[in-house]
């Protein structure tokens, strides 16, 4: 008794001691009711192709800790936000303590604290006595100056929709939200984490698009390797459960519902499968949540339990594997993060030594070519940024057996400089040069935390990297007259005759989104293998669309909104020109609209006409990556 009443003064404290603290407010106990996948599965895949360059280079020089691997790869991963930086990058004074202070400054932590920790659910008599929570035994290890867990602080789960729940939590830095969002194939994944601070500025930390929990890549029954899980498919959900984690009532809510607790449990079940991938475009060909399966299909069962307190994720993950299998490197904790929030990674020990400390790019290579810095015998990664290093992340797995194969394999913990705008962490399982056997009936449980903290002193070190490239300036082209284009219809290319995936903005009705989200404010162009035929809406990787204006009629300018994107597999066309014609059969070209440089730019380009009259206007973009993001498209006459 005394045990637990020590945590959980120690957690409370930790909460008011700046480590990203909740505040005192609705500590009710009980649950109130209260009234995207190509982009998002190709970056373990181009990841992988970057860590056999790193394998091989390890080979190559066994003395060196800092791996450098330069495999070029070209399509998706997480998606790009970009804002302003702040002046704390710019402070002269802002170098962090020097690797040995660190050291010894983690080696000073208050090792009681660990021991009494009494947060974890094999501790915890209460979840104990939950029959949901089912295996309770982790064999976890305490990581020596880990932050406590944050066990209690008040949480709403709300039901925003058939396909997304939110976490909400007050804290001293804020309101922080974390979200669940369904894939296509029915699993709900960890998705977007953000802070709304007391100044009301909102931080992005992690904008979605990307995986958190796992990536499986097991051997099929015809020999060859396939992804499973995460944003690569081969998933089937089976059930999603919540319950307040203190008193383990079960939660029951409705579309636009919420409930409160000082934790929630959600509990997911699903099933890992090893469908092949047929079209090679690195998600599993079971792909959808109407697609049917046998039990010959699945290789594992799988248990995810989250537990949200406040600034808080635990994930413990349970696996029952029913098929023997070969397993290849695996990823059983990741985390994106947005550079400017996550552009440095220390990597710590269990004895709390710092192994290393990584700086990426502060803008990336948008092939995603940059170097995935791994084979580093971690289990916990402190991850911070340029823009307000206050804000930091601390991750870390405590399952080492289990996650991290006692770090047996060829590359272990790595933080990968994905792209222009993000960076991954991940923890690794088995290698590729010699895959894992598992047999029927074996099992693991994994345990991972994630913990946002605010160091109200910390500074950011000196960055050492080359800065962003000094792109010419693009303004926004501004076209006097009105729009005769407003409402028409159009025709486009392809089958698809609309945007592809779930990129489906209309392109004349007027809207012009201002920032790159992942949803249907956009359009798509897709050119892709695993987009042919009646999923097509290119033709040799050209994609247009024709603008019926209802009768031939005088132009005096075109324009287009386009988002370049420089993330996900986004990337500024080609080219894009602009045709007319007066029966929408033979077309002349009138226009070239320009290209901004810079890789993330969303803008209006376009152009004046003078002497140009038709009743069809065809815009034409050539693909340069697998997609081309614009959404709106306008006519203008004087």
């Amino acid at each position: 008794m005394f045990k637990k009443l020590l945590t959980a003064v120690l957690a409370f404290s930790m909460c008011f001691a700046c480590l990203a603290s909740c505040t005192d407010e609705g500590t009710d106990e009980s649950s109130n009711i209260v009234s995207n996948e190509q982009e998002e599965s190709m970056n373990e895949s181009k990841f992988e192709s970057n860590v056999e360059s790193d394998v091989e280079s390890d080979v190559t020089d066994e003395s060196s800790k800092e791996e450098s691997f330069e495999e070029s790869v070209d399509e998706s991963s997480a998606p790009d936000e970009s804002s302003k930086e702040d002046d704390t990058s710019k402070e002269d004074d802002t170098s962090k303590e020097d690797d040995t202070s660190k050291e010894d400054e983690t080696s000073k932590e208050d090792e009681t604290s660990k021991d009494d920790e009494t947060s974890k659910p094999d501790d915890d008599p209460e979840i104990n006595n939950k029959d949901y929570w089912g295996f309770d035994d982790y064999n976890t290890v305490n990581i020596a100056g880990a932050p406590a867990e944050v066990t209690s602080c008040p949480t709403t789960i709300k039901k925003v929709s058939n396909t997304r729940y939110s976490m909400t939590s007050e804290t001293d830095m804020g309101t922080v939200t974390v979200t669940l969002e369904e894939r296509p194939w029915g699993c709900f994944n960890l998705w977007t984490w953000t802070l709304k601070d007391k100044s009301g500025k909102t931080h992005t930390f992690a904008p979605g698009g990307t995986d958190f929990e796992y990536v499986h890549r097991p051997t099929t029954p015809k020999g060859t390797v396939v992804w499973s899980g995460g944003n690569h498919g081969n998933e089937a959900f089976i059930s999603l459960d919540i319950y307040n984690g203190e008193t383990g009532e079960k939660i029951e809510l409705a579309v636009g519902q919420s409930a409160k607790a000082n934790s929630i449990h959600v509990i997911e079940k699903t099933k890992l499968l090893w469908f092949p991938d047929d079209n090679n475009d690195s998600i599993g060909d079971y792909n959808n949540k109407s697609m049917s399966y046998s039990e010959n299909d699945v290789y594992a069962h799988m248990t995810r339990k989250y537990t949200f307190a406040g600034p808080q994720i635990k994930l413990n993950v349970d696996y029952k594997y029913v098929k023997d299998v070969k397993m290849h490197r695996s990823y059983t904790c990741m985390m994106p993060i947005d550079k400017k929030y996550g552009l440095w990674c220390e990597m710590y020990n269990e004895k709390g030594n710092m192994l290393k400390r990584i700086e990426t790019l502060k803008v990336g290579a948008a092939d995603y070519s940059g170097p995935t810095n791994g084979g580093n015998k971690a289990c916990r990664a402190l991850v911070y940024g340029y823009s307000d290093p206050r804000y930091q992340f601390d991750v870390r797995v405590t399952t080492v057996k289990d996650s991290l194969h006692n770090y047996v394999g060829d590359f272990n913990t790595a933080f990968w400089d994905m792209n222009t705008s993000q960076n991954k962490l991940y923890f690794t399982r088995f290698a590729n040069g010699s895959p894992q056997s598992i047999k029927a009936g074996d099992e693991h449980h994994t345990e991972s935390i994630y913990l946002l903290k605010y160091v109200p002193d910390a500074k950011a070190p000196e960055i050492t990297q080359p800065e962003k490239p000094d792109y010419e300036k693009f303004e926004d082209v501004k076209l006097q007259g009105t729009v005769v284009s407003l409402n028409k219809s159009y025709k486009l290319s392809g089958l698809l005759q609309a945007g592809a995936l779930h990129y489906t903005a209309l392109l004349t009705d007027g809207k012009a989104h201002g920032a790159l989200t992942y949803d249907n404010n956009w359009f798509t162009f897709i050119n892709g293998p695993a987009y042919q035929g009646d999923k097509s809406n290119t033709e040799n990787g050209i994609g247009y669309a024709v603008i019926d204006l209802g009768a031939k009629t005088d132009i005096s300018g075109v324009r287009a909104h386009i988002c370049n994107g420089g993330t996900a597999g986004i990337l500024a066309p080609k080219n894009a020109k602009v045709f007319v014609s007066d029966d929408g059969v033979t077309f002349k070209q009138v226009a070239t609209i320009k290209i901004a440089e810079d890789p993330s730019a969303i803008y209006w380009s376009g152009t004046e006409l003078s002497g140009v009259s038709a009743r069809y206007v065809k815009f034409q973009f050539e693909c340069n990556g697998l997609f081309c993001f614009i959404n709106e498209l306008e006519v203008y006459s004087k």
